[in-house]
């Protein structure tokens, strides 16, 4: 029975394999996060198919008597990564586009300050013309 589970494993996290792989062939996840959800399928589809029978060790070697819990401590541990990553991919972007907003202000500013500019000089050539 365990051989089964661990088959069901692996087949489940080829489907995810196949399904970063198809997101990014259709451009649905950006060059950056690529590199991360392939490292973590790859990861996924090596940890459940060689990395079954090291899950006891590990849980051994962590004092943890039921080994199944030492793989939920495993994923927490790496959603925990993961949420920090996007985190500071988070910031980042809200850095850029708090940039982004002021540049606009200026530009929309400057752009006012032209277009007064502009009214002024056509009245006074209006002016003079008549």
């Amino acid at each position: 029975m365990q051989e089964h589970g661990q088959t069901f494993v692996f087949l489940i996290t080829l489907v995810i394999f196949f399904l970063v792989v198809g997101l990014i062939r259709n451009r649905k996840i950006t060059e950056h996060f690529a590199v991360l959800w392939v490292a973590i399928s790859v990861g996924l589809l090596v940890a459940s198919s060689l990395g079954f029978p090291y899950l006891f060790r590990v849980a051994q070697f962590l004092g943890i008597p039921y080994p199944p819990s030492a793989l939920f401590l495993l994923v927490i541990f790496g959603l925990t990564l993961l949420v920090i990553q996007l985190f500071a991919w988070i910031s980042k972007l809200n850095e850029r586009t708090r940039a982004l907003v002021q540049d606009a202000a200026l530009f929309e500013n400057r752009l006012k300050q032209v277009m007064s500019r502009t009214t002024e000089l056509e009245r006074k050539l209006g002016a003079a013309a008549q």
